[in-house]
């Protein structure tokens, strides 16, 4: 079960459709202003519950396809080639259990998505993750086969 779990809307709109998501699969959520460190007004949605991985997944897809769909369309600048935003991330869980958002300047990952499907990006990250949460020493070559990607 998972817990403190979080997702970030630039658009009030958008985040209100999340939160509608939410509580047609029965998710309670609400929405918390915030203002960027660029001074950008954001919108953190909250999960209010406990919640499991099978949710999480359904979650994050949704979380997906609006951020990558409707709140990039929302960005000023925008073409029929794509989106032109000026910050993204990517939400990874910390062994705590906590969740916290990544910042990727958004050329980079442009170009990393157009390698990496989101959730390869994010196993990357959580990989990451591990790794600075839980040092290990020695070459990367003796290392068991499950502490790979």
């Amino acid at each position: 079960m998972l817990d403190d779990i979080g997702f970030t809307f630039f658009s009030r709109p958008v985040a209100d459709k999340f939160v509608v998501f939410c509580e047609q699969i029965k998710v309670r959520a609400r929405i918390q202003f915030e203002e960027t460190f660029s001074g950008e007004s954001a919108y953190q949605v909250e999960l209010l519950n406990t919640i499991d991985e099978a949710l999480l997944e359904q979650l994050e897809e949704c979380y997906s396809e609006l951020l990558f769909g409707e709140e990039a369309a929302n960005i000023e600048g925008n073409d029929e080639q794509g989106a032109l935003a000026d910050t993204c991330g990517v939400q990874v869980q910390l062994q705590s259990g906590q969740f916290t958002t990544v910042a990727i300047e958004p050329e980079i990952m442009n170009k990393i998505l157009s390698v990496l499907s989101i959730d390869e990006l994010q196993s990357f990250l959580a990989q990451v993750a591990e790794d600075i949460e839980n040092p290990k020493s020695g070459p990367i070559c003796s290392r068991k086969p499950d502490n790979t990607i």
